[in-house]
């Protein structure tokens, strides 16, 4: 075969080998640089231990803080304060399934707990922990819920002045209704209603 022959076969090309050397050596160099890449890119995606953002076998960092959701108030608690701001609450009371005169406790579309009290200007001789006595306080799952408790007892009122009348306080987040007696003097009962506004 002639060496003109042998050089298009590209075995005997003169200086094709250097060229040739030169093309592996970048597609090398090349190749792995893109593996290195890869390999910081899977780094910063590694697996992270469960409630950290950090990758395993690193430094955890703080988890986020998980909202709270807060308990509803207790009648109890409530009762607890307003006795605490001097308002002159007597006979106080937290009233269980067995002495809700109102058979709400607990029940499906009734309050959570309920609590209840003797006032000056209430009747002493109404039937016991009834709100003409001074007053009621009931504890609901959400707002939405003491205010329709709220209306329903207005309306009542409204439509049969016999029933007498109440003032109706809520507190902040609108889960706890204050009941008084409206025969309690109003200036107690503005008292009262600074009180359940600091709740």
């Amino acid at each position: 075969m002639s060496r003109a022959g042998l050089s298009r076969t590209g075995c005997t090309l003169p200086g094709y080998g250097a060229r040739m050397h030169r093309t592996i050596v970048a597609a090398v160099t090349l190749s792995m640089l893109l593996a290195a890449g890869a390999c910081s890119s899977d780094a910063e995606s590694a697996p992270t231990v469960a409630g950290t953002s950090a990758p395993v076998g690193g430094t955890a960092s703080r988890p986020a803080p998980v909202a709270e959701t807060k308990a509803p108030v207790d009648a109890g608690a409530v009762l607890t304060h307003l006795k605490a701001a001097d308002l002159g609450l007597t006979r106080t009371a937290v009233q269980d399934e067995d002495t809700d005169p109102n058979d709400l406790l607990g029940r499906p579309n009734g309050y959570l707990s309920r609590a209840s009290a003797d006032l000056p200007g209430g009747d002493s001789s109404a039937d016991e922990y009834s709100v003409d006595r001074g007053l009621v306080i009931e504890t609901f799952a959400d707002a939405g819920a003491a205010e329709r408790r709220s209306e329903y007892i207005q309306g009542l009122q409204k439509d049969n002045p016999i029933l007498g009348t109440e003032w109706h306080y809520m507190t902040a987040a609108g889960t706890v209704l204050v009941r008084v007696s409206g025969n309690v003097k109003p200036s107690r009962a503005q008292r009262i209603e600074a009180a359940v506004a600091g709740l």
